[in-house]
């Protein structure tokens, strides 16, 4: 296996390889995590009854799936990183803000994966976290050192490994679990306050999830021929994604309501029995799919930011970086980490939006980097983020803050899908509806 030398630039014609099929494998596995799995035990915890809490993960799931599809598209197209398809909507000195803040957010969840991950090690073997920590490090680092090629064929066999050992984790669940606990009653009803506000609030917190991948997906479609069918390529990202976390949050969900439990680790065990150390160690190999492309995309994206070093450089120092901060934030920390990265990832839905707009609807597909600024991506992208606010309950640790229509529509938070459409209309408009004249205003610019 050959080291990948590439770094961001674009993936010449001549190099382009692979079938859209290989999307479906490396999202499938990537998605068969702690982190869906802590998903599906959210809905007992709202007071949702079995029906209503299937529906409304399936729907969020379409949705967040659509969104790493779509994404997942403009790689062939462009043959450059996710984070560079920013130049075309808001400018190349954005498209470098954009590029570093998703370096930090891909650090962020590689480091609270491997904490995760590395607790489920110790539950198994009882080795102290300052051993498991560096190997659990060093075989990633492997994999994304390689590169391209190499994380294609791990993810493939990882996608085989992860979906036996989950299937196995529902048999014991559903044949030989208890499930007697299970509440298929109750119904399924929008009429009620109560069922209404957490309905929609688990449909936006499996959207946001799923959704957060955005940045990524073009990071591994790149390579695919340049005429290869977009329709296959949105098809296999969409159904890997889709099928891998529907399938795990609702194992968790299963379990959750089997044991009348919101804890997830304790709820597995008590399940599992005997086969605790396996659904364990299905976690920590999720672990492992996860954060492959959280340490590629970080090292991508740093690129992107404008850190002069090489892509295997760069690897290694981030997952030096991530190696000492997790054992930093090893006891404790890790909880209030993870509440801060969902917070932040409040930045990708306006984001992702205008890049769907500009390549799907608008058609612009060649990447341009004449410009450090674009205004009307710019505009349309502030004007997302800041209408969401309002719509925002931000947790934080013990910190909690309801913004007003959250905290009118009884607690929910749609600021993910707020963003998201806002963005997306403003920046539609001032692209086609006023043919640029905005710009024109705020650059000084005359257009033809």
């Amino acid at each position: 296996m050959t080291i990948e030398t590439t770094g961001i630039q674009r993936i010449p014609t001549e190099s382009r390889q692979g079938k859209p099929r290989s999307l479906f494998n490396l999202w499938f596995a990537a998605n068969l995590t702690i982190a869906d799995f802590a998903l599906g035990f959210i809905p007992i915890s709202l007071g949702m009854n079995f029906v209503s809490s299937i529906i409304s993960i399936v729907i969020g799931n379409i949705i967040g799936a659509a969104v790493v599809g779509l994404s997942a598209m403009m790689g062939p197209k462009t043959g450059y990183p996710q984070m560079m398809t920013t130049t075309n909507s808001m400018g190349r000195l954005v498209m470098r803000v954009f590029g570093i803040l998703n370096l930090s957010n891909t650090l962020g969840w590689f480091i609270v994966n491997i904490i995760l991950s590395v607790l489920a090690l110790y539950l198994i073997f009882g080795v102290s976290y300052l051993v498991i920590i560096p190997l659990f490090v060093a075989s990633i680092y492997v994999v994304a050192y390689y590169g391209h090629n190499m994380i294609h064929k791990v993810e493939r066999a990882l996608s085989y490994i992860l979906g036996v050992l989950f299937l196995v984790i529902l048999i014991k669940v559903l044949f030989f679990g208890g499930t007697h606990n299970l509440q298929f009653l109750g119904g399924f009803s929008l009429t009620s306050a109560r069922v209404d506000t957490a309905f929609f609030g688990m449909v936006a917190y499996s959207y946001s999830y799923l959704m957060s991948w955005g940045p990524y997906a073009s990071d591994y479609s790149r390579y695919l021929p340049v005429n290869v069918s977009q329709r296959k390529v949105f098809g296999y990202a969409f159904a890997g994604s889709l099928l891998s976390t529907t399938f795990v949050e609702i194992i968790a969900m299963i379990i959750s309501f089997a044991t009348l439990s919101t804890s997830s680790i304790d709820s597995l065990k008590s399940v599992s029995g005997p086969l605790y150390p396996l659904s364990l160690f299905a976690i920590a190999l999720g672990g492992i799919a996860a954060n492959v492309l959280n340490l590629y995309s970080a090292s991508l994206s740093g690129l992107v930011g404008g850190i002069k070093l090489s892509r295997t450089t760069f690897v290694g120092l981030v997952a030096i970086v991530g190696l000492v901060l997790s054992v930093v934030f090893y006891r404790g920390f890790y909880s209030f980490f993870e509440s801060f990265l969902l917070v932040l990832d409040y930045w990708i839905s306006p984001w992702v939006a205008i890049l769907v707009v500009d390549f799907v609807v608008l058609r612009r597909q060649k990447l341009n980097f004449d410009s450090k600024f674009k205004w009307r991506g710019i505009v349309a992208y502030l004007a997302g983020l800041f209408v969401s606010v309002p719509f925002m309950n931000v947790f934080l640790g013990n910190f909690n803050y309801t913004f007003v229509f959250s905290r009118m529509l009884g607690g929910i938070d749609v600021s993910y899908f707020i963003g998201f459409i806002v963005a997306a209309l403003v920046y539609y408009l001032t692209s086609v509806g006023t043919n640029g004249r905005i710009e024109s205003v705020l650059t000084g610019k005359t257009q033809i």
